[in-house]
């Protein structure tokens, strides 16, 4: 079963809960959360392999101070113990986000909707996904695009190549269903891919996106505390 996990990240954490957190993630997590200038970067970094971790020691049975993780080429994680166990992660302003389970790739991206050239979709979307995004009313158009881009990257981590895919070589469109709803299809090459999306926001400045090769995304993200993921490690 797919599962999708979103945390919101606390402006303060309390020194307990961080030393806690610090002493659960990998050296070189440490090392990198030393380095950031803003603490907010090194709280979504380390939460970030700390839910992963606890996620992934519950779905296999090992330990998760054991647990080892390595990339691909393009920057894809996967974990060194057991390749075939399928999760993505992603942060981005007040949230961090995590898919795992299933059998097959599956991607998940989180962004924080701040003030952009719109213009720039010219460069990174499709002509048919700029069509999409220029026939929106004008206050929709802010929100449309980190949609649009959410999805796009959600199925680039998906597949594991990273932005060494050109964005606008393929379109992520919406079909509309009853009651309004809209289920989000991709095509790559004029033929349509078996990926599965999800598309939802998070609150009114960040949205989510997620992407599966297989099986059923779920209809809304489970939520994670600091508190929660905390008792999970006592």
């Amino acid at each position: 079963m797919i599962t999708i996990q979103v945390l919101q990240v606390p402006s303060v954490i309390p020194e307990a809960y961080w030393d806690l957190f610090l002493s659960s993630v990998s050296e070189e997590r440490r090392v990198q959360a030393a380095r950031f200038i803003h603490q907010a970067d090194a709280y979504r970094s380390v939460l970030g392999e700390v839910l992963t971790r606890v996620t992934l020691s519950e779905l296999t049975g090992l330990p998760r101070k054991e647990l080892s993780f390595s990339r691909n080429a393009y920057g894809k994680p996967c974990l060194m113990q057991d390749p075939k166990v399928q999760f993505n992660v992603s942060h981005s302003g007040d949230w961090v986000a995590l898919i795992s389970g299933g059998t097959d790739e599956l991607g998940v991206d989180v962004e924080k909707i701040s003030p952009i050239d719109l213009q720039i979709a010219e460069r990174f979307f499709s002509p048919q996904e700029n069509t999409y995004l220029a026939a929106m009313p004008a206050d929709q158009q802010l929100n449309t695009f980190y949609r649009l881009w959410t999805l796009k990257e959600s199925y680039i981590k998906a597949i594991g190549m990273g932005l060494s895919m050109p964005l606008n070589s393929f379109a992520i469109l919406p079909n509309i269903l009853e009651h309004g709803e809209l289920d989000w299809s991709c095509k790559q090459d004029g033929q349509s891919v078996p990926h599965r999306f999800y598309s939802h926001p998070l609150d009114e400045q960040h949205m989510l996106a997620s992407c599966a090769a297989e099986g059923e995304l779920p209809a809304q993200p489970e939520i994670v505390t600091v508190e929660s993921l905390c008792a999970e490690l006592v």
